[in-house]
């Protein structure tokens, strides 16, 4: 039987093709399967620095806090992986997110700096490796 959470069915693989489909979605997964809650500045720190550090266009991490909290935030809630307070401005794992796991581990091993910067404490440090 299939894991039904929010809207979607994270355990169809085109629902979870097109949640993980985007670096700043699967940022936010490793960063709080990493580190628990994390607050959505952090996060947006964390994958400003990657986007910039990978050879992006630089992103104001201000802009991509908007672009969590109003686009990439909500498909995760909507899915049931992340849990987002947006009074205190944290987001945290859901307790279900199995479905994912394989997908994770594959997209994973394909972008190491995402991961390293989403699994380190000291974000610059992770970036200079």
């Amino acid at each position: 039987m299939s894991e039904q959470t929010g809207t979607q069915n994270i355990n169809d693989v085109s629902a979870a093709f097109d949640l993980l489909r985007d670096a700043r979605r699967r940022g936010v997964i490793y960063t709080v399967k990493r580190n628990g809650r994390t607050s959505v500045s952090e996060l947006a720190r964390r994958i400003a620095a990657w986007q910039t550090a990978d050879g992006d266009e630089s992103p104001d991490p201000a802009t991509v806090e908007t672009s969590l909290a109003h686009a990439h935030l909500p498909k995760l809630v909507d899915a049931g992986v992340v849990e987002y307070d947006r009074e205190a401005g944290t987001v945290e794992l859901a307790e279900t997110t199995d479905g994912l796991d394989p997908f994770l581990e594959r997209t994973s091993e394909r972008e190491p700096g995402l991961v390293r910067a989403a699994r380190t404490s000291n974000l610059e440090r992770a970036l200079e490796i």
